[in-house]
């Protein structure tokens, strides 16, 4: 570890090896002198290749298979003593001025204490993706013709309405950089518990932290979109709808009521996409059809309880209709079900 290192980059691949080494690579050709970061890789797999690689270029490894994601990621910035911590996804990449840049601004501001950039999309290949391709929160467009956003820490009354309607600057936290003493005490406690989607929970412990957070406008993470992605998991919905509504609690703790109401609708939101991709899942595994009735009843329920995902939309409603198909004509349910995912795989 380079004695004088100012920030760690942490590095997390779990159960993926494909596209770690681009990853690194990106790091080590930082436009920041090498002097200045040190990188920690945590991985719970092992691998020939990429061990060697690590090992070649002095980068240190972690094998770890802590299943929570905060808590994994913790023990990574534990073996760092850098005063500012910066995260990548094994399946994103850094551009060569990302450290440079956010150290740049986390200096000039001694009450910073989060620093977010915009992303640019890349494929499985590594090829750039046409903007006209990007979905809504990769374009993150507020930021168009308005510059980077300065939060003071004095003034934070706005952020969930910023950071969660009107920018997307929770998403992706390979554009994050934390400084180190977000991670103590209650709100390092909280990351640990997180599952899955440590980029919202950073965002949420820099909030509710007394520093302030900068939001970039230049686009320097390489967001990689490809099909292995876990967020297209269904099992997925489940833990970030714990992880929701854990911050939630959290922010009611620390007395922010505004932002724990914004946590806690998002919870339920993802709830229901769980519940519902559930179903879906379980008529194209041809589940019992006693199961199915279950878990249909169960969605009404949860419809009744929470209104404010009880929209008259197809999205929410094509639930019911998929298991009340599946009911009285299991198989022309399969066939409609599997024709849908062979749609959103092409």
């Amino acid at each position: 570890m380079p004695a004088g290192a100012e920030v760690a980059v942490v590095v997390g691949a779990w159960d993926r090896d494909r596209y770690l080494i681009p990853a690194v690579r990106s790091v080590l050709a930082q436009t920041l002198p090498r002097s200045r970061f040190d990188i920690v890789v945590t991985k719970n797999f092992v691998h020939a290749e990429v061990d060697r690689f690590l090992e070649e270029n002095h980068v240190r490894a972690l094998h770890d298979e802590e299943p929570r994601a905060g808590a994994w990621l913790m023990h990574a910035v534990e073996a760092t003593h850098a005063p500012y911590i910066a995260f990548l996804d094994d399946d994103d990449e850094f551009e060569p001025g990302k450290l440079a840049r956010a150290l740049e601004v986390l200096r000039s501001d001694r009450e910073l204490g989060f620093y977010r950039n915009r992303v640019r999309v890349i494929n499985e290949a590594g090829t750039p993706v046409p903007e006209s391709a990007w979905r809504f929160h990769e374009v993150d467009p507020h930021f168009e013709g308005r510059g980077p956003l300065h939060v003071d820490p004095r003034n934070k009354a706005h952020l969930p309405e910023l950071a969660l309607d009107t920018t997307r600057v929770s998403f992706n936290s390979s554009t994050m950089v934390v400084r180190r003493e977000i991670f103590e005490g209650e709100l390092g406690d909280a990351f640990r518990r997180i599952r899955l989607s440590p980029d919202i929970a950073l965002f949420v412990m820099a909030a509710l932290s007394p520093y302030g957070l900068f939001f970039d406008d230049q686009r320097l993470t390489r967001y990689r979109a490809h099909s292995g992605s876990v967020t297209r998991e269904t099992r997925w919905l489940e833990y970030v709808s714990a992880g929701y509504g854990d911050l939630a609690t959290l922010s009611e703790r620390r007395g922010n009521g505004p932002l724990a109401e914004r946590l806690r609708f998002e919870s339920e939101h993802y709830d229901r996409l769980f519940r519902s991709g559930t179903i879906v899942e379980k008529v194209g595994e041809g589940a019992d059809r006693r199961e199915v009735a279950r878990l249909a009843e169960e969605y009404l329920r949860f419809l009744g309880t929470h209104p404010a995902e009880r929209h008259w939309t197809l999205d929410v409603w094509a639930t019911e209709m998929y298991a009340s198909c599946y009911l009285f004509a299991p198989a022309l349910a399969r066939r409609v079900q599997a024709r849908q995912a062979s749609r959103r795989r092409s």
